[in-house]
């Protein structure tokens, strides 16, 4: 189930970047960590499968936000948003961008990798979709 997909995480926070690298890995999971939605958007693009995690708020470029721009552009991978704290009127954005999970910070990795599993699962679905038409 796509061991070679790549995992994406943008989150302006250094230590929740750093954990959530620290946890993945061990898991077995390529990740690529980034401070911003720019920096995201301005990494060297790489050709494989892919999972995005998402911070809510971040300065500058929201999560939803960059979700909105790559779905613009036809890149719809799986999202997993997480926050610490959502505003009222954030929640509707985000349920609207149709994630696979929502994180509240702090969370179990159990709730992570059960999240990640159902992304996986997603990319192996659209794959599977492509391959037949």
């Amino acid at each position: 189930m796509f061991p070679s997909a790549l995992i994406d995480v943008v989150d302006d926070n250094p230590d929740i970047r750093r954990m959530l690298n620290l946890v993945l890995q061990n898991h077995g999971f390529k990740v690529r960590t980034h401070e911003s939605a720019m920096a995201f958007l301005e990494a060297p693009e790489v050709a494989m499968p892919r999972l995005l995690i998402l911070d809510v708020r971040m300065p500058g470029m929201s999560g939803p936000e960059l979700h909105a721009q790559l779905q613009a552009k036809q890149m719809a991978w799986p999202v997993i948003f997480m926050s610490g704290e959502c505003l009222p009127h954030e929640a509707p954005v985000v349920q609207s961008a149709g994630p696979i999970g929502f994180l509240w910070k702090p969370f179990g990795t159990q709730e992570l990798l059960q999240a990640i599993e159902r992304g996986l699962a997603s990319l192996e679905s659209s794959r599977s979709h492509c391959v037949g038409t």
